[in-house]
């Protein structure tokens, strides 16, 4: 289940999201990370990034099976099957075993992965979780979705809720509800940036230390010291010494 802040479709694929941005920091289980990466794709303070690092991932590991690794009888299998609006791209393939292809065949990843294989939802393989957030996503804006916070109709948002309005073509009405919903969305971002002052966090910091150093007081001269000071030191080193 996620954490109560994440309330909408919206918000659980940056979720999702942000345990893989975890999970390459090597910060898998740092629960105030993962927050932290989430609320900065949420609040647009930082962008995931486009397909090309999916595809650079799958080329660098080579011709096997990305779900199991076999490199024996290899296919392409649609990470959001056609029939369900995945898109006929590059984007929504993967290479996958014959073994894999068929016991996957049209259902949605997560159910597949968590339900078929009984595997842990965090151990999906980066490519093919990288890749069907970033395309569901897509679906769900088309469909005017993404603020909906139970599909599947069991009283509660989980990673099942994401692919199941992906097997509906959107309608006109939806259409025009998906264009309001994310007017008003990047209105809400704007406005929220906007009262925040949003900026480049690094270039803010720049910003912030030399306007200290410029209305910080400058110390004019040393601290004066006692006249006796010298005399005072060399007191002490002899009475350490013993001399008198």
């Amino acid at each position: 289940m996620p954490p109560p802040a994440v309330k909408t479709i919206r918000d659980l694929i940056f979720y999702r999201y942000a345990k893989i941005i975890a999970k390459r920091a090597n910060r898998r289980d740092n629960y105030g990370f993962i927050m932290e990466r989430f609320k900065s794709l949420k609040e647009g303070r930082i962008n995931w990034s486009n397909l090309t690092r999916e595809h650079r991932y799958a080329i660098l590991r080579g011709q096997s099976c990305v779900y199991c690794n076999s490199p024996s009888e290899i296919q392409m299998d649609h990470i959001i099957p056609i029939s369900k609006g995945g898109p006929e791209t590059a984007d929504n393939m993967i290479a996958v075993c014959k073994e894999c292809n068929l016991s996957k065949g049209d259902r949605d990843l997560y159910y597949w992965w968590i339900r078929i294989k009984q595997r842990d939802d965090d151990d999906i393989p980066r490519i093919a979780e990288g890749k069907y957030l970033k395309l569901i996503y897509n679906i769900h804006k088309t469909r005017g979705t993404l603020e909906s916070t139970d599909l599947d109709g069991d009283g509660k948002l989980t990673v099942f809720d994401l692919g199941i309005i992906a097997d509906r073509k959107p309608t006109a009405g939806q259409r025009e509800a998906a264009i309001n919903e994310e007017t008003k969305y990047n209105a809400r971002l704007a406005a929220h940036n906007s009262v925040h002052k949003r900026g480049n966090p690094a270039s803010s910091r720049k910003k912030y230390l030399a306007q200290r150093r410029r209305t910080r007081p400058r110390r004019t001269s040393a601290r004066p010291r006692s006249p006796d000071h010298g005399n005072n030191l060399i007191d002490k080193i002899k009475r350490s010494l013993g001399i008198s």
